[in-house]
């Protein structure tokens, strides 16, 4: 019995390392990563690493309204990271980068944050002075759904809004389909994303789901990680 579980999970070391090696050392392209969550500072080296590898960065999320602010866009009371603005505008406007950060057209918007707040949808030139952006909106959402529907190679890693309530959760949700649909290799990972997958029911339709956020991050970013060589030593 023992035997054959460690069979069993050599196999299963295996099929890890083959998931990273098609995802970030032998992907194809066109390679497109989604990045969401609420700061930059904490997915800053991502961010950087990311937009030297792939060749569309959709961000959502806390981290797109701080890169709306810094192309100049009134955010209104949304959260954002005033600190990282300068970061955030020199990516945008890095001519040396072949990685195309798509642009939001439009927003769902609230004036609290709760379960109960109601929703609008507003043009991202047309947000308020104490509107809570909460979601891409349905014109973003449908462009980035072309972008994807061209992808070789998938990277997700967090939400584009508070997909936890159901009135803000339509372009998370409209995203996780057009992953689902793609023809490309796809590679997801991160407690929120994967609470994301479970809620909108994609779990079979993700080429590699990782259970490790923080560690599947870091491995974006190029760090050597522990467990990834031990995994390489013993199957390689």
């Amino acid at each position: 019995t023992q035997s054959r579980s460690s069979a069993a999970s050599d196999v299963y070391k295996r099929q890890e390392l083959e998931a990273l090696e098609l995802s970030f050392k032998e992907p194809k392209k066109p390679i497109i990563a989604i990045v969401g969550g609420s700061k930059v500072s904490t997915k800053l080296g991502v961010l950087q690493s990311l937009s030297g590898l792939v060749d569309y960065l959709i961000l959502g999320g806390g981290i797109a309204n701080t890169f709306i602010k810094a192309g100049g866009r009134d955010i209104g009371n949304s959260l954002c990271e005033d600190s990282m603005l300068e970061v955030a505008k020199s990516m945008l406007l890095d001519s040396d980068s072949s990685c195309q950060i798509p642009s939001i057209i439009d927003v769902v918007v609230a004036k609290e944050f709760n379960a109960e707040s109601k929703a609008s949808i507003r043009m991202i030139e047309d947000v308020e002075s104490d509107d809570l952006i909460l979601d891409i909106g349905p014109k973003t959402a449908e462009k980035f759904t072309k972008i994807i529907g061209q992808a070789g190679t998938i990277i997700w890693n967090g939400p584009l809004g508070v997909f936890e309530f159901d009135q803000f959760g339509l372009g998370t949700k409209t995203i996780a389909q057009a992953i689902a649909l793609s023809r490309g290799f796809s590679a997801a990972g991160g407690g929120d994303t994967l609470a994301a997958i479970e809620k909108y029911e994609i779990v079979d339709n993700i080429s590699y789901i990782s259970t490790g956020g923080g560690a599947f991050l870091e491995y974006i970013e190029g760090k050597s990680l522990p467990s990834v060589e031990a995994l390489e030593a013993i199957c390689c």
